[in-house]
C-alpha cells in the first residue's frame, strides 16, 4: 500500500512537471509568433522603407527589426536548448515522458498516448539534429558573443530560418498539448490577431513620418 502511494505521488509530480513544461513551451511559442508577425510586416512592406529611406529614421528602423528578429530566434532556441538544468525546453520535457510515465498516464486517464508522444519525440529528434537548428544556434551564439546584431551574408543563419523552425515546431507542441492536456492552442488565431496589432502599430509609425498609408501585404 505504501509503495503504491509512493508511486502515485511520483507520477503526480512528473505529471505536474510535464504540464508545466508544456505551459512554458506554449508561452515561448506564442512569443515567437508575436515576434514573427511584428517583424514580418515592416520588413516586407516597401511603403515604410520608402517613407524613411532619406532620413536618419532608417537607422532606428533597422535597430528595431534586428532586435525583434533576435528576440524571435532567442524564443525558439530556448525551446531547443539542451542544458542539464531546469530549463524550458523540449529535451527536458521528453526526459519526463518515459515509458513508465506513459503507461501510468494511459492507465489513469484511459486515453491512448504512446503513439502520439513517440511521434512528437521522433519529429523533435529529427529537427534537433538538423542543419536548420545548427544554423540558428550558431546565430544565437554569435549574437550573444558580439556587440552588434548583424544579419548579413557572413551569418550562418538566414532570414527565413526562424520562420521555418517555428512552422515545424507548432505541430509538435500541439500534438503534445492534445495528448497530455486534452487541448490544442489556437496558434493560427494568435498569428491572425497579432498581425493586426503589428499593422496598427506600424501604421501609426508611418503616419507620423509621412502621412502615407500602409497597404497590408498578403502573406497567405
Amino acid at each position: 500500500m505504501l509503495t503504491a502511494l509512493k508511486k502515485n505521488g511520483h507520477y503526480n509530480q512528473l505529471l505536474k512537471k510535464v504540464e508545466q513544461g508544456l505551459v512554458w513551451l506554449d508561452a515561448n511559442a506564442r512569443h515567437a509568433i508575436e515576434c514573427q508577425e511584428t517583424f514580418a510586416f515592416p520588413s516586407k512592406d516597401t511603403a515604410i522603407r520608402k517613407s524613411i529611406e532619406v532620413s536618419n529614421k532608417v537607422r532606428c528602423y533597422k535597430i528595431c527589426l534586428d532586435a525583434i528578429y533576435f528576440d524571435f530566434i532567442m524564443s525558439l532556441m530556448r525551446m531547443y536548448d539542451s542544458y542539464e538544468r531546469d530549463t524550458v525546453c523540449f529535451k527536458n520535457l521528453f526526459d519526463y515522458l518515459t515509458d513508465d510515465f506513459i503507461h501510468d498516464f494511459e492507465s489513469k486517464t484511459q486515453r491512448k498516448a504512446n503513439t502520439a508522444i513517440q511521434s512528437a519525440r521522433h519529429e523533435f529528434q529529427k529537427l534537433n539534429g538538423s542543419h536548420l537548428i545548427g544554423r540558428l544556434k550558431t546565430a544565437r551564439h554569435n549574437m550573444l558573443a558580439h556587440t552588434s546584431i548583424n544579419f548579413n551574408r557572413n551569418q550562418v543563419a538566414r532570414y527565413g530560418d526562424a520562420e521555418k523552425l517555428l512552422e515545424r515546431t507548432l505541430p509538435i507542441l500541439n500534438n503534445l498539448n492534445s495528448t497530455i492536456r486534452g487541448k490544442v492552442e489556437p496558434y493560427d488565431k494568435i498569428r491572425k490577431y497579432w498581425k493586426g496589432y503589428a499593422i496598427e502599430f506600424w501604421q501609426i509609425m508611418l503616419n507620423k513620418n509621412s502621412g502615407q498609408q500602409i497597404h497590408p501585404v498578403d502573406r497567405e
